[in-house]
């Protein structure tokens, strides 16, 4: 919540004017909120001159010039971001992982009403890699192992082929160790919200990716449990277990720990093509 230090308020009018929600006002000479509205972004601290806004009762303080990444660093670090699919099995300390998500609160989303539940208990663990290792059985018995399955998506929906014949071996991999996970990560966050908020997938993607970089920058890696959020959401047992309400969903899953293999080399040429539209 954005709080008010009235006696620093000049008045000067600059969070009223950067306030996309329109939720904040002029009256005789100070700021005031209309909390109704306020979407808690805190562009509003931010470009404060006399410091005269808090988050939460806490003061804010100058950007550190000094500190910000040249782009030459920033280039080092983003090609240096790969998935982590093997971690060692030592469970990162809490309090860090604490640190971590809490970063994700930074990133710009259209809400800011989601809570992270973190499973970091070995049994838990082993629940939600059997509850993956159970799905991926029934997707291969029903979609694979009939023979006129793949000829079905062959002509029924030949975009889908690739994707359909890229999925065969993972699945084939699972069922032979009998495991959803060929490397269980040693914690699993998974990013919850209500159901009915506009934007909360595209927001929770926006969280999640604040605390892969942060991650990183601690020396741990993540993997986005994407493929598997399907089945989190619709499992009685996985909801029961981390006790999502009703009306939660389930918008992002990360698995998270210290990578047990080393990447050493930059990969260099990838680009996204572009087009302009003059």
């Amino acid at each position: 919540m954005v709080t008010i230090i009235e006696e620093k308020c000049t008045g000067c009018g600059s969070c009223v004017d950067i306030c996309h929600e329109s939720c904040m006002f002029l009256l005789n000479g100070k700021v005031q909120i209309n909390y109704d509205f306020c979407s808690t972004c805190t562009q509003c601290i931010a470009i404060c001159p006399q410091s005269a806004l808090q988050w939460e009762n806490m003061d804010s303080e100058p950007f550190n010039i000094d500190l910000v990444p040249s782009a030459e660093q920033i280039e080092e670090f983003l090609k240096q971001r790969r998935t982590i699919r093997y971690f060692k099995k030592d469970k990162p300390d809490r309090q860090l992982l604490q640190d971590i998500v809490n970063y994700g609160a930074y990133a710009p989303t259209h809400s800011h009403d989601f809570r992270v539940i973190a499973v970091d208990d070995q049994k838990q663990l082993d629940r939600i890699d059997q509850i993956v290792y159970s799905y991926n059985k029934k997707i291969y018995k029903y979609l694979y192992k009939p023979k006129f399955m793949s000829l079905l998506v062959k002509f029924v929906s030949p975009a889908q082929q690739k994707e359909y014949l890229k999925a065969k071996p993972k699945l084939e991999k699972s069922l032979k160790i009998e495991k959803g996970y060929y490397c269980l990560p040693p914690v699993i966050l998974f990013i919850v919200g209500l159901k009915r908020i506009p934007l909360s997938l595209e927001s929770a993607q926006y969280i999640l990716y604040n605390i892969d970089l942060y991650s990183q920058s601690k020396g741990l890696g993540c993997r986005n449990l994407v493929g598997n959020q399907m089945f989190f959401n619709r499992s009685k047992s996985i909801r029961k277990m981390l006790q999502i309400k009703s009306d939660e969903k389930i918008f992002a899953t990360l698995g998270i720990g210290y990578p047990s293999k080393k990447f050493r080399n930059k990969v260099q040429g990838r680009k996204l093509d572009i087009q302009w539209s003059s």
